[in-house]
């Protein structure tokens, strides 16, 4: 045996040496992030994890050898013993005893072995070896962690194949705390290959507090972001509406650019439904289609149907096309198969066409559209008109800021709808106005000329088929900002501004209704120059808006603490313009006030209210109110209330709030107060562990308001932290019904 060479001592340690490094174990557990988190998982009731090794220099390229003891021979065999250390900056290694080849780029270890990375990667085992060049190597009875996914693990060998391939037999996977394997994955043959992105796994069984919940003979699955075809987590709930509700979905992956979900929902009252999405995504073009279908709906008695497309295409930088719709095989589709309270308010889906071109301060819009009506009671009159078809052009040019500013509207539309008036529709209105302003004023003439003719088609006898309107739009708009200081460095402002209006009146009530609505009014609506959403019906007035804002707003932050407006609009002339001739026309000198305000009183609480008063009557037409205090994303109460004068008064209480670390209630009860009914009850628990969760949620909402018909659901989840869930998804269930709310899936 040659003799050993002397080596060089440390200024720490003796017998330590400093060679070239090699890229150890780059890929060794990777097994750690093949499945990913989900985003916002916190671990705050799990056990600290160890603190890492002190780390090398970013700088220091070496790779650092130290021992108790340490030899070497003239052919570069190298042992070291007794509390080993093998360190570079991405790793370290600690053994009893290590042999190293360096001609053959061979390490042997022995003896309480551990590894750390500094991607949080870590194991420990008895011993084993490992080819430095070629990455390959064979541990026993590893024990691996990975802090930032907070996953942990065994194998009964962990075998190194290259720089992205890892084997591992025997092996388990779990993100609960070391000693409490609440649940666990286990499987028998793990291949992790990080070029393809994809694992590989047999006899794969899932246990939680040892009962069986999944068993497989053979799984795929990805370990990095890129997507693989399988099974999704199933979902699974209970209501009056469908019985016992279970998906089963697949995803597939088509290509990079295309994938599929394919889903099979079981109802217990209703049947089995195949469900279908597909995505694309093209340098050019994305979009999606949706095709769920059930056969022969038990409780119905028919098939039942949903298609929805969506599909946006980039044909050139400044030309767009963009097509989507929603199509149901009958009105009650939503209400039977839904599962949101929005859902049973749908009255029309809309299916509709675009084709825009963007010029410099321009558009052009072409449009194709109509509607499917859902609610059988409607008559022919009241149902919306087909666009077939719309062209739309916008432009509008400054020259320069503070210069007169011209703008340009022209729309040509073919209405159509069955035995009703139709017609063929222009509408042009070009605009000029220029912006005067300086440092605490504004002031803005503005001039509209409004031009509108129609064909009119299946009109009655004795009616024109051809009508032309055409009406002037004067304004002015100004106000003043003025400001001064507080104490404590706030900053109050007081913002008066005056608009005034005037439109001729023109004789319109042989111009039927197309698209045109009024607006509801508002505080916003003070400054509009228009009471009427379309071109049918263009408003007489002669009217004069005084308001007046005032804010309050902390001088260091800049955060606006208070905000609160009043307005109202006074009448010179009553308003003669109405939606349908036998409508009574406004004789009334003023508007109602209208006054709206928001406040933030503090860090977490804040309110928003608005109210319309009419002076005359001392009575409130309408009004809102809501109230929030808000800790953060799981501390959260809103308290609301909204009334409309002979239509709706509504109260909205709901919360999210921990009652102890582990256990955390949410709530939600919308009562109309008008109907004397509920509109919609919610409530939920969850329970967390540190590694997993388990949400229980019963709601009730009004299905049919004509009828008083409910649906009554209980729904739930379990959440596998770091690997998934099984029951139904609730975190937009939950964040939709508690404003301000965030769950963590």
């Amino acid at each position: 045996m040659p003799e050993p060479i002397p080596m060089d001592a440390s200024p720490t340690r003796p017998g330590s040496i400093l060679i070239k490094p090699h890229a150890l174990l780059s890929c060794c557990l990777v097994m750690a992030a093949c499945i990913p988190l989900a985003h916002g998982e916190t671990w705050s009731l799990c056990a600290p994890r160890p603190e890492p090794a002190p780390r090398l220099a970013p700088e220091d390229q070496r790779l650092h050898l130290s021992a108790d003891h340490a030899f070497i021979d003239r052919d570069g065999v190298s042992r070291l013993e007794g509390d080993v250390t093998l360190q570079d900056r991405y790793r370290s290694l600690w053994a009893d005893r290590i042999h190293y080849d360096e001609q053959r780029g061979f390490l042997d270890t022995t003896g309480n072995v551990r590894l750390e990375t500094t991607s949080g990667i870590a194991f420990d085992s008895p011993g084993g070896f490992l080819y430095l060049d070629t990455e390959t190597g064979r541990f026993k009875d590893a024990r691996y962690r990975y802090d930032p996914r907070h996953v942990r693990g065994e194998a009964r060998i962990l075998e190194p194949q290259g720089p992205d391939r890892l084997s591992l037999q025997g092996a388990t996977f779990t993100t609960c705390d070391p000693g409490q394997d609440e649940w666990l994955l286990s499987a028998e043959q793990v291949t992790l290959n990080r070029d393809t992105g994809q694992g590989t796994a047999n006899s794969v069984l899932l246990r939680f507090y040892g009962v069986p919940l999944l068993y497989t003979p053979w799984i795929t699955f990805p370990i990095d972001d890129r997507r693989k075809t399988g099974l999704l987590p199933p979902r699974f709930g209970t209501s009056d509406n469908t019985g016992t509700d279970l998906l089963i979905p697949l995803y597939l992956n088509l290509a990079p650019h295309r994938d599929a979900t394919l889903g099979l929902r079981l109802m217990d009252s209703r049947g089995a439904m195949v469900t279908s999405e597909f995505r694309y995504l093209n340098p050019n073009s994305e979009g999606r289609l949706q095709l769920d279908h059930l056969p022969n709906d038990t409780r119905y008695g028919e098939d039942r149907t949903l298609t929805a497309w969506d599909h946006h295409w980039r044909i050139r930088p400044a030309l767009h096309a963009h097509i989507t719709g929603t199509d149901v095989s009958d009105d009650r589709y939503f209400r039977d198969l839904g599962n949101a309270l929005d859902d049973t308010g749908i009255t029309h889906l809309e299916r509709r066409a675009d084709l825009i071109y963007s010029g410099q301060g321009w558009t052009l819009l072409g449009r194709v559209q109509d509607f499917q009506t859902l609610d059988d009671s409607l008559s022919g009159n009241n149902r919306p008109y087909k666009r077939l078809p719309q062209v739309l052009y916008q432009g509008q040019w400054a020259p320069r800021p503070g210069s007169w500013a011209y703008r340009m509207r022209g729309e040509w539309v073919a209405f159509e709808r069955d035995n009703t008036v139709t017609a063929r529709r222009t509408d042009l209105m070009p605009e000029i106005s220029r912006p005067f302003q300086g440092a605490a004023w504004f002031f803005t003439p503005g001039l509209k000329y409004q031009f509108t003719h129609y064909d009119l088609d299946q009109q009655p006898a004795g009616v024109a088929s051809h009508l032309s309107r055409t009406v002037p739009i004067a304004s002015l708009d100004a106000g003043l900002f003025l400001d001064r200081p507080l104490e404590g460095g706030r900053l109050q402002t007081l913002e008066p501004r005056l608009y005034y209006l005037y439109v001729p009146y023109r004789e319109q009530d042989d111009i039927p209704l197309f698209d045109t609505a009024q607006f509801d009014f508002s505080f916003d609506q003070l400054f509009r120059d228009h009471r009427f959403s379309g071109p049918d019906r263009v408003a007489d007035a002669n009217q004069l808006t005084t308001a007046l804002t005032t804010r309050l707003i902390d001088g260091h932050s800049g955060t606006e603490r208070l905000r609160a407006s009043l307005g109202q609009i006074h009448y010179f002339e009553d308003r003669r313009v109405t939606l349908q001739d036998t409508d009574t026309a406004h004789t009334a000198s003023s508007s109602a006030l209208v006054g709206e305000a928001g406040v933030r009183l503090g860090d977490h609480w804040s309110a928003r209210g608005s109210i319309q008063w009419d002076p005359r009557r001392e009575q409130t037409e309408r009004a809102s109110t809501h109230v929030q205090y808000r800790l953060d994303g799981r501390r959260v109460i809103n308290l609301g209330h909204r009334y409309r004068e002979d239509l709706l008064e509504q109260t909205d209480l709901s919360f999210a709030w921990p009652l102890s670390p582990q256990w955390e209630m949410v709530g939600r009860w919308a009562y109309s107060l008008r109907d004397d009914r509920d509109l919609e009850i919610l409530a939920g628990l969850e329970y967390k562990r540190c590694c997993w969760a388990f949400q229980l949620v019963s709601r009730r909402y009004l299905n049919d308001g004509a009828t008083n018909e409910y649906n009554d659901g209980i729904y739930f989840q379990l959440i596998l932290k770091g690997l998934g869930s099984l029951g139904t998804g609730l975190g937009d269930l939950l964040s939709e019904g508690v404003l301000g709310y965030h769950i963590h899936d």
